[in-house]
């Protein structure tokens, strides 16, 4: 089970990489556009870390859900950890909306929601964090 932990904790930790960088990409994206210079590689970055991520996504999730069934579905705080996991999924999924909608339409948020964007996962990963180490019952 050891190895299934150190997996998880491994895609975990690159999936959470681009939750915090695919934002702060399509910041630079913007700034780009409006300093009318080529951000054709700023685009293909974008949409390359968020397949990545989301690689790193369904694998974290995988071997999630195989820690769950190996060790149990008890505890409130599990539940609470996997509502806050399924909001962070959420939010990175609407990141990629960000990436058609500026892709097809060059239309971004402005460039400070972009920033709070950039920041609020903390929000959920902050909790995340001290629910997996203090396991309150």
């Amino acid at each position: 089970m050891l190895w299934i932990k150190t997996f998880h904790i491994l895609f975990v930790m690159s999936w959470v990489a681009c939750v915090f960088t695919v934002p702060r990409i399509l910041l630079h994206w913007k700034n780009a556009i409006e300093a009318k210079t080529d951000f054709a590689g700023i685009r293909i970055l974008a949409i390359k870390f968020f397949r990545f991520g989301c690689v790193m996504a369904v694998l974290a999730m995988g071997f999630g859900v195989w820690l769950w069934f190996g060790y149990g579905f008890g505890g409130r705080w599990l539940h609470i950890k996997l509502t806050l996991v399924l909001l962070l999924l959420a939010h990175f999924l609407v990141a990629g909306y960000f990436i058609v909608r500026a892709t097809k339409q060059g239309t971004f948020l402005g460039t400070v929601a972009l920033k709070i964007y950039n920041e609020a996962p903390l929000l959920f990963i902050i909790p995340i964090i001290y629910l997996v180490l203090a396991k309150p019952s």
